[in-house]
């Protein structure tokens, strides 16, 4: 009984404090007061609860307990063997659930392979020949590649116009070294 009152009164301690915090806060007070305000409730239920702590102690102190007779000192029984424990039936053995799962969805169909482009990667003719300045440039527009490379070709190319006539012919010396920057992709022009 005493475990019951004693959470009564911690219910209703508890809910004064939050109702004495709500009462603040609607009130529009700042959260200073708030704080004062909430502190004052403190020190109220901590008195109250003091003063019943007191009451307790106070009652239980005069009801003396009764001494025991000295004269009715019994041996006290000895307290029976505790029986043994049954033993546990064991669990019988769950079966795991069973989870249904859709089919999965059937493989999407290969996308057909492209033909290959046969490229060749020397040009078969290795005569060294005259390479036309112009046809070089439209190659090099069209050409992928990296950056760097591309950059290169360009670079060539400029430098390359000093040494060509009038056609954009450039003289049969610069075979090598056309061949060495433009590769395979020579192939398209060769001719």
């Amino acid at each position: 009984m005493k475990l019951r009152l004693s959470v009564v009164r911690f219910l209703l301690e508890a809910t004064f404090l939050v109702l004495v915090a709500v009462a603040a806060g609607l009130a529009g007070l700042d959260a200073v007061w708030i704080g004062v305000v909430m502190f004052g409730a403190w020190l109220l239920v901590a008195l109250i609860e003091r003063t019943g702590s007191r009451r307790v102690r106070a009652s239980t102190e005069a009801e003396p307990e009764a001494e025991p007779n000295p004269q009715a000192a019994v041996e006290p029984e000895p307290e029976p063997e505790p029986a043994p424990e049954p033993e546990p039936e064991p669990e019988p053995e769950l079966e795991p659930a069973r989870v249904l799962v859709a089919a999965p969805p059937p493989p999407p169909e290969p996308e057909p392979e492209p033909e290959p482009t046969v490229v060749p990667l020397v040009l078969r003719d290795s005569t060294p020949r005259a390479w036309n300045l112009w046809e070089l440039e439209r190659l090099a527009e069209t050409m992928n590649g990296d950056d760097i490379a591309a950059e290169e070709r360009t670079l060539l190319l400029l430098h390359l116009r000093e040494f060509a006539d009038a056609a954009g012919d450039l003289p049969v010396q610069f075979d090598p070294l056309v061949r060495d920057a433009f590769g395979a992709d020579l192939a398209g022009i060769a001719g």
